[in-house]
Protein backbone atom coordinates (compact mmCIF):
# COMPACT_ATOMS: atom_id res chain seq x y z
CA UNK A 1 0.00 0.00 0.00
CA UNK A 2 0.75 3.91 -0.22
CA UNK A 3 0.55 5.17 2.80
CA UNK A 4 1.04 8.97 3.43
CA UNK A 5 1.94 9.48 7.50
CA UNK A 6 0.81 13.40 8.45
CA UNK A 7 2.54 14.78 11.62
CA UNK A 8 2.32 18.40 12.95
CA UNK A 9 6.44 18.56 12.72
CA UNK A 10 9.47 16.29 11.87
CA UNK A 11 13.04 15.31 12.15
CA UNK A 12 15.32 16.99 11.07
CA UNK A 13 13.43 20.49 12.42
CA UNK A 14 11.98 18.98 15.79
CA UNK A 15 11.14 15.26 17.20
CA UNK A 16 9.15 15.34 20.33
CA UNK A 17 6.89 12.60 21.39
CA UNK A 18 4.57 12.35 18.56
CA UNK A 19 7.13 12.58 16.12
CA UNK A 20 9.10 10.04 17.54
CA UNK A 21 6.67 7.51 17.49
CA UNK A 22 5.44 8.72 13.75
CA UNK A 23 9.37 8.41 12.29
CA UNK A 24 9.29 5.18 14.30
CA UNK A 25 6.20 3.98 12.48
CA UNK A 26 6.75 5.18 9.56
CA UNK A 27 9.84 3.29 9.57
CA UNK A 28 8.60 -0.39 10.48
CA UNK A 29 5.99 0.30 8.01
CA UNK A 30 8.68 0.61 5.11
CA UNK A 31 10.10 -2.34 6.70
CA UNK A 32 6.54 -4.57 5.94
CA UNK A 33 7.25 -4.00 2.49
CA UNK A 34 4.62 -0.10 2.34
CA UNK A 35 5.32 2.90 0.63
CA UNK A 36 5.83 5.49 3.21
CA UNK A 37 5.73 9.18 2.96
CA UNK A 38 5.63 12.28 5.16
CA UNK A 39 3.96 14.99 5.34
CA UNK A 40 5.04 17.30 8.08
CA UNK A 41 3.17 20.96 9.65
CA UNK A 42 5.85 23.24 10.51
CA UNK A 43 6.55 26.20 12.68
CA UNK A 44 9.82 27.62 10.69
CA UNK A 45 8.63 30.77 8.79
CA UNK A 46 7.31 30.53 5.15
CA UNK A 47 10.35 31.67 2.75
CA UNK A 48 8.67 31.13 -0.70
CA UNK A 49 8.86 27.49 -1.30
CA UNK A 50 5.40 25.37 -1.02
CA UNK A 51 7.17 22.42 -0.15
CA UNK A 52 10.48 21.91 1.17
CA UNK A 53 11.69 18.17 0.65
CA UNK A 54 14.01 16.12 2.72
CA UNK A 55 15.26 12.65 3.10
CA UNK A 56 14.64 10.68 6.63
CA UNK A 57 15.04 7.48 7.81
CA UNK A 58 15.22 6.74 3.48
CA UNK A 59 11.71 8.37 3.77
CA UNK A 60 10.73 11.05 1.33
CA UNK A 61 9.50 14.00 3.87
CA UNK A 62 7.96 17.12 2.38
CA UNK A 63 7.29 20.27 5.34
CA UNK A 64 4.83 22.32 4.21
CA UNK A 65 5.52 25.98 6.14
CA UNK A 66 3.12 28.18 7.15
CA UNK A 67 2.47 31.85 6.54
CA UNK A 68 2.36 34.73 8.93
CA UNK A 69 -1.67 34.80 8.51
CA UNK A 70 -1.45 31.24 9.15
CA UNK A 71 -1.25 31.35 12.55
CA UNK A 72 -2.96 29.22 15.91
CA UNK A 73 -6.54 30.09 16.43
CA UNK A 74 -9.75 28.08 17.13
CA UNK A 75 -10.16 27.58 13.27
CA UNK A 76 -7.24 26.01 11.56
CA UNK A 77 -8.69 27.06 8.20
CA UNK A 78 -5.48 27.37 6.12
CA UNK A 79 -7.24 26.40 2.74
CA UNK A 80 -3.67 27.01 1.35
CA UNK A 81 -2.38 24.55 2.99
CA UNK A 82 -5.12 21.96 2.53
CA UNK A 83 -4.50 22.26 -1.02
CA UNK A 84 -1.22 20.87 -1.06
CA UNK A 85 -1.86 18.07 1.84
CA UNK A 86 -4.60 17.04 -0.87
CA UNK A 87 -1.92 17.27 -4.09
CA UNK A 88 0.48 14.85 -1.76
CA UNK A 89 -1.94 12.34 -1.13
CA UNK A 90 -3.84 12.19 -4.50
CA UNK A 91 -2.66 8.98 -4.98
CA UNK A 92 -2.17 7.23 -1.40
CA UNK A 93 -4.53 3.97 -0.62
CA UNK A 94 -4.70 5.44 3.18
CA UNK A 95 -3.61 8.34 5.41
CA UNK A 96 -2.26 8.31 8.57
CA UNK A 97 -2.98 12.00 11.14
CA UNK A 98 -1.43 12.17 13.84
CA UNK A 99 -2.14 16.29 14.21
CA UNK A 100 -4.15 19.27 12.83
CA UNK A 101 -2.43 21.58 14.80
CA UNK A 102 0.01 23.06 11.87
CA UNK A 103 -1.96 22.28 9.03
CA UNK A 104 -5.78 22.48 8.41
CA UNK A 105 -9.06 21.87 10.46
CA UNK A 106 -10.67 19.49 7.58
CA UNK A 107 -7.95 16.85 6.70
CA UNK A 108 -10.29 13.79 6.64
CA UNK A 109 -13.36 15.47 5.33
CA UNK A 110 -11.57 16.52 2.30
CA UNK A 111 -9.37 13.33 2.03
CA UNK A 112 -9.43 11.65 -1.00
CA UNK A 113 -9.98 8.10 -0.07
CA UNK A 114 -9.73 6.43 4.04
CA UNK A 115 -8.13 8.60 6.57
CA UNK A 116 -7.07 7.15 10.13
CA UNK A 117 -6.09 9.14 12.81
CA UNK A 118 -4.21 8.63 16.43
CA UNK A 119 -5.21 10.75 19.52
CA UNK A 120 -1.47 11.07 21.05
CA UNK A 121 -2.85 14.05 23.10
CA UNK A 122 -5.79 15.54 24.63
CA UNK A 123 -5.79 18.05 21.37
CA UNK A 124 -9.41 17.21 20.42
CA UNK A 125 -10.86 18.46 23.99
CA UNK A 126 -8.55 21.13 24.88
CA UNK A 127 -6.56 23.82 22.64
CA UNK A 128 -3.57 23.64 25.16
CA UNK A 129 -3.20 20.01 24.20
CA UNK A 130 -3.57 18.49 27.92
CA UNK A 131 -6.05 19.60 29.76
CA UNK A 132 -3.70 21.48 32.57
CA UNK A 133 -4.77 25.31 33.22
CA UNK A 134 -1.90 27.85 33.33
CA UNK A 135 -4.14 29.00 36.38
CA UNK A 136 -4.31 26.52 39.02
CA UNK A 137 -7.76 28.26 40.40
CA UNK A 138 -9.41 27.25 36.87
CA UNK A 139 -10.74 23.27 36.85
CA UNK A 140 -10.97 22.26 33.30
CA UNK A 141 -14.97 21.71 33.45
CA UNK A 142 -17.49 19.38 32.25
CA UNK A 143 -18.40 18.69 28.33
CA UNK A 144 -20.55 21.35 26.85
CA UNK A 145 -19.02 24.65 29.68
CA UNK A 146 -16.59 26.45 27.79
CA UNK A 147 -16.72 29.42 30.37
CA UNK A 148 -13.28 27.93 32.22
CA UNK A 149 -11.69 27.57 28.48
CA UNK A 150 -12.07 31.08 28.12
CA UNK A 151 -10.23 32.08 31.64
CA UNK A 152 -8.06 29.74 30.46
CA UNK A 153 -7.09 30.78 27.04
CA UNK A 154 -8.01 34.59 27.29
CA UNK A 155 -4.75 35.50 28.46
CA UNK A 156 -3.10 34.60 25.85
CA UNK A 157 -5.45 36.02 22.92
CA UNK A 158 -6.59 39.25 23.71
CA UNK A 159 -9.98 38.54 22.69
CA UNK A 160 -12.95 39.56 24.24
CA UNK A 161 -15.29 36.83 26.02
CA UNK A 162 -17.95 36.52 23.91
CA UNK A 163 -15.45 36.11 20.94
CA UNK A 164 -13.83 33.16 22.78
CA UNK A 165 -17.13 31.63 23.83
CA UNK A 166 -18.25 31.71 20.09
CA UNK A 167 -14.75 30.15 18.83
CA UNK A 168 -14.90 27.34 21.46
CA UNK A 169 -18.50 26.30 20.28
CA UNK A 170 -17.05 26.43 16.56
CA UNK A 171 -13.77 24.39 17.43
CA UNK A 172 -15.75 21.70 19.05
CA UNK A 173 -18.04 21.50 16.28
CA UNK A 174 -15.23 21.29 13.45
CA UNK A 175 -13.77 18.51 15.61
CA UNK A 176 -16.73 16.28 15.56
CA UNK A 177 -16.87 16.89 11.83
CA UNK A 178 -13.04 15.30 11.92
CA UNK A 179 -14.06 12.30 13.99
CA UNK A 180 -17.03 11.53 12.85
CA UNK A 181 -15.25 11.48 8.56
CA UNK A 182 -12.37 9.53 10.10
CA UNK A 183 -12.53 5.53 8.66
CA UNK A 184 -10.53 4.94 12.29
CA UNK A 185 -9.44 6.75 15.32
CA UNK A 186 -6.20 5.02 17.58
CA UNK A 187 -5.31 6.13 21.10
CA UNK A 188 -1.98 4.56 23.03
CA UNK A 189 -4.16 4.02 26.12
CA UNK A 190 -7.59 3.45 27.13
CA UNK A 191 -7.38 6.51 29.54
CA UNK A 192 -6.88 8.58 26.72
CA UNK A 193 -9.65 6.82 25.13
CA UNK A 194 -11.75 6.96 28.39
CA UNK A 195 -11.01 10.70 28.82
CA UNK A 196 -11.80 11.92 25.01
CA UNK A 197 -15.08 10.32 24.60
CA UNK A 198 -16.39 12.64 27.59
CA UNK A 199 -15.80 15.80 25.76
CA UNK A 200 -15.78 15.10 22.06
CA UNK A 201 -17.95 12.63 19.93
CA UNK A 202 -15.98 9.27 19.16
CA UNK A 203 -17.67 6.42 17.82
CA UNK A 204 -17.17 2.98 19.69
CA UNK A 205 -17.31 0.79 16.68
CA UNK A 206 -14.07 2.91 15.23
CA UNK A 207 -12.19 3.41 18.31
CA UNK A 208 -8.77 0.96 18.34
CA UNK A 209 -6.44 0.63 20.99
CA UNK A 210 -2.62 0.63 20.12
CA UNK A 211 0.08 1.32 22.50
CA UNK A 212 3.15 2.77 21.20
CA UNK A 213 5.65 0.67 22.36
CA UNK A 214 9.85 1.80 22.08
CA UNK A 215 10.97 3.00 18.90
CA UNK A 216 13.43 0.93 19.43
CA UNK A 217 15.28 -1.82 21.76
CA UNK A 218 16.86 -0.78 24.86
CA UNK A 219 19.14 -2.41 26.19
CA UNK A 220 18.99 -3.79 30.00
CA UNK A 221 21.82 -2.70 31.41
CA UNK A 222 20.48 -3.16 35.08
CA UNK A 223 21.17 -6.47 36.12
CA UNK A 224 21.77 -6.62 40.04
CA UNK A 225 19.21 -6.04 42.77
CA UNK A 226 19.87 -4.41 45.99
CA UNK A 227 20.21 -6.51 49.20
CA UNK A 228 20.37 -3.38 51.21
CA UNK A 229 24.01 -2.62 51.11
CA UNK A 230 24.81 0.77 50.74
CA UNK A 231 22.38 3.19 49.09
CA UNK A 232 19.48 2.75 47.22
CA UNK A 233 19.51 4.15 44.32
CA UNK A 234 16.27 5.96 42.83
CA UNK A 235 16.63 6.96 38.91
CA UNK A 236 14.39 9.27 37.70
CA UNK A 237 14.27 10.10 33.83
CA UNK A 238 13.14 12.13 31.15
CA UNK A 239 12.79 16.01 31.06
CA UNK A 240 12.41 18.22 34.78
CA UNK A 241 9.81 19.87 35.18
CA UNK A 242 7.06 20.56 37.95
CA UNK A 243 4.52 18.69 35.96
CA UNK A 244 6.87 15.52 35.95
CA UNK A 245 6.53 15.52 39.97
CA UNK A 246 10.29 16.06 40.48
CA UNK A 247 9.63 18.17 43.62
CA UNK A 248 7.21 15.33 44.64
CA UNK A 249 9.72 12.80 44.94
CA UNK A 250 12.49 15.06 46.34
CA UNK A 251 9.98 15.58 49.13
CA UNK A 252 9.11 12.03 49.69
CA UNK A 253 12.81 11.62 50.43
CA UNK A 254 12.36 14.32 53.17
CA UNK A 255 9.63 12.53 54.33
CA UNK A 256 11.75 9.85 55.07
CA UNK A 257 13.16 9.28 58.58
CA UNK A 258 16.74 10.80 59.25
CA UNK A 259 18.01 7.14 59.19
CA UNK A 260 16.13 5.95 56.01
CA UNK A 261 16.79 8.93 53.98
CA UNK A 262 20.77 8.76 54.73
CA UNK A 263 20.46 5.15 52.62
CA UNK A 264 18.75 6.68 49.57
CA UNK A 265 20.17 8.77 46.80
CA UNK A 266 18.12 10.29 43.97
CA UNK A 267 19.72 10.05 40.58
CA UNK A 268 18.27 12.50 37.69
CA UNK A 269 18.94 11.72 33.84
CA UNK A 270 17.45 14.32 31.53
CA UNK A 271 17.35 18.05 31.13
CA UNK A 272 16.11 21.09 33.15
CA UNK A 273 13.29 22.75 32.03
CA UNK A 274 12.45 25.35 34.85
CA UNK A 275 15.81 27.13 35.67
CA UNK A 276 16.48 26.64 38.83
CA UNK A 277 14.24 23.77 39.88
CA UNK A 278 17.39 21.42 40.08
CA UNK A 279 18.57 24.04 43.14
CA UNK A 280 14.87 23.13 44.48
CA UNK A 281 15.10 19.90 44.23
CA UNK A 282 18.26 19.62 46.38
CA UNK A 283 16.76 21.92 48.61
CA UNK A 284 13.50 19.93 49.01
CA UNK A 285 15.03 16.55 49.70
CA UNK A 286 16.02 17.03 53.32
CA UNK A 287 19.53 16.13 52.62
CA UNK A 288 19.04 12.66 50.71
CA UNK A 289 21.72 12.94 48.07
CA UNK A 290 20.79 14.15 44.42
CA UNK A 291 22.73 13.23 41.63
CA UNK A 292 22.16 15.04 38.22
CA UNK A 293 23.63 12.42 35.54
CA UNK A 294 23.48 15.03 32.57
CA UNK A 295 20.99 14.95 29.30
CA UNK A 296 20.81 12.35 27.23
CA UNK A 297 20.26 11.60 23.54
CA UNK A 298 17.79 8.04 23.42
CA UNK A 299 20.70 6.31 21.80
CA UNK A 300 22.83 7.55 24.66
CA UNK A 301 20.99 6.02 27.10
CA UNK A 302 22.05 2.53 27.94
CA UNK A 303 25.52 3.86 27.95
CA UNK A 304 24.52 6.72 30.55
CA UNK A 305 22.13 4.58 32.63
CA UNK A 306 25.47 2.45 32.79
CA UNK A 307 27.93 5.26 33.67
CA UNK A 308 25.13 5.67 37.05
CA UNK A 309 25.36 2.44 38.09
CA UNK A 310 24.37 1.10 40.84
CA UNK A 311 20.74 1.79 40.12
CA UNK A 312 18.08 0.07 41.29
CA UNK A 313 14.18 1.69 40.95
CA UNK A 314 12.88 3.87 38.54
CA UNK A 315 10.17 6.85 39.46
CA UNK A 316 7.91 8.32 36.89
CA UNK A 317 5.60 10.61 39.66
CA UNK A 318 4.49 12.53 37.07
CA UNK A 319 1.23 14.91 37.98
CA UNK A 320 0.10 14.96 34.27
CA UNK A 321 -2.66 13.22 32.72
CA UNK A 322 0.27 11.50 30.72
CA UNK A 323 -1.60 9.99 27.64
CA UNK A 324 1.27 7.52 26.95
CA UNK A 325 4.44 8.01 28.63
CA UNK A 326 7.54 6.39 27.27
CA UNK A 327 9.89 6.53 30.50
CA UNK A 328 8.02 3.99 32.03
CA UNK A 329 8.61 1.74 29.35
CA UNK A 330 12.87 2.57 28.91
CA UNK A 331 12.91 2.50 32.85
CA UNK A 332 11.81 -1.11 32.99
CA UNK A 333 13.31 -1.87 29.78
CA UNK A 334 16.35 -0.90 31.00
CA UNK A 335 16.20 -3.38 34.14
CA UNK A 336 14.31 -1.53 37.11
CA UNK A 337 11.80 -2.04 38.48
CA UNK A 338 9.46 0.92 38.33
CA UNK A 339 6.89 3.22 40.50
CA UNK A 340 4.34 5.14 38.78
CA UNK A 341 1.97 7.79 39.48
CA UNK A 342 -1.86 6.96 39.57
CA UNK A 343 -2.55 9.49 36.51
CA UNK A 344 -3.04 8.65 32.96
CA UNK A 345 -1.73 5.52 31.00
CA UNK A 346 1.25 4.38 32.18
CA UNK A 347 -0.79 2.64 35.66
CA UNK A 348 -2.20 0.88 32.68
CA UNK A 349 0.99 -0.95 31.51
CA UNK A 350 2.20 -1.90 35.00
CA UNK A 351 2.00 -4.97 36.61
CA UNK A 352 4.08 -7.01 39.44
CA UNK A 353 7.24 -5.25 38.29
CA UNK A 354 6.43 -2.40 40.03
CA UNK A 355 3.54 -0.13 42.46
CA UNK A 356 1.15 2.88 41.17
CA UNK A 357 1.31 5.37 43.75
CA UNK A 358 -0.91 8.72 44.83
CA UNK A 359 -0.07 11.49 42.44
CA UNK A 360 1.28 14.34 43.94
CA UNK A 361 1.28 12.89 47.15
CA UNK A 362 4.83 12.69 48.80
CA UNK A 363 3.71 10.73 51.92
CA UNK A 364 2.27 7.82 50.03
CA UNK A 365 5.99 7.88 47.78
CA UNK A 366 7.79 7.95 51.18
CA UNK A 367 5.58 5.53 52.78
CA UNK A 368 6.99 2.98 49.73
CA UNK A 369 10.40 3.95 50.40
CA UNK A 370 10.43 3.15 53.63
CA UNK A 371 9.10 -0.31 52.96
CA UNK A 372 11.78 -1.44 50.38
CA UNK A 373 14.72 0.50 52.69
CA UNK A 374 13.64 -2.09 55.56
CA UNK A 375 12.70 -4.75 53.54
CA UNK A 376 14.98 -5.17 49.99
CA UNK A 377 13.20 -8.06 49.53
CA UNK A 378 10.22 -6.58 48.36
CA UNK A 379 12.13 -4.69 45.85
CA UNK A 380 13.59 -7.88 44.55
CA UNK A 381 10.03 -9.30 43.98
CA UNK A 382 9.41 -6.29 41.17
CA UNK A 383 12.46 -7.04 40.00
CA UNK A 384 12.08 -10.44 39.20
CA UNK A 385 8.35 -9.71 38.03
CA UNK A 386 9.78 -7.43 34.63
CA UNK A 387 8.78 -8.66 31.91
CA UNK A 388 11.51 -10.26 28.98
CA UNK A 389 10.89 -7.96 26.65
CA UNK A 390 9.67 -4.57 26.09
CA UNK A 391 6.72 -3.69 23.48
CA UNK A 392 8.09 -1.90 20.32
CA UNK A 393 6.64 -0.12 17.63
CA UNK A 394 7.27 -2.97 15.19
CA UNK A 395 4.63 -4.46 17.75
CA UNK A 396 2.37 -1.53 17.28
CA UNK A 397 2.58 -1.72 13.45
CA UNK A 398 1.94 -5.22 13.07
CA UNK A 399 -1.23 -4.28 14.28
CA UNK A 400 -1.55 -0.85 12.29
CA UNK A 401 -1.08 -2.99 9.32
CA UNK A 402 -3.52 -5.17 10.21
CA UNK A 403 -6.06 -2.37 10.74
CA UNK A 404 -5.59 -0.67 7.49
CA UNK A 405 -5.48 -3.79 5.58
CA UNK A 406 -9.22 -3.92 6.92
CA UNK A 407 -10.00 -0.32 5.68
CA UNK A 408 -8.38 -0.66 2.08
Amino acid sequence: MKLVHITPRFAPQFEGGTEAVVRAQARELARLGHRVSVISGSEWPFEGREVEEATVDGLPVAFLRRRAEENYDFDLARPRLAGLVRTLTRDADLVHIHQWSTLHSALAREAHGPMVATLHDLFPSCPRFFRLPVDPTIVCPEPGDFEPCVRCVQPDTGWGVDELRVGFTRRHAWISAELAALAAVVVPSRSTGEILARYVPLEPAKLHHVPHGLSREVERVVTDGWGGAGPLRVLFLGHRTELKGVLDLARAAAHLPEELRARLELVFLGDELQPGLDERIRAEAGGARVVFGGNYALDELAGRVRANLPLHLGAFPSRAHETYGLVPDELRALGLPTWVSDRGAPRERLGAEGRVLAAEDPAAWSAALAEVLRDPAALERERAALPARARLASDAVRELDALYRSLV
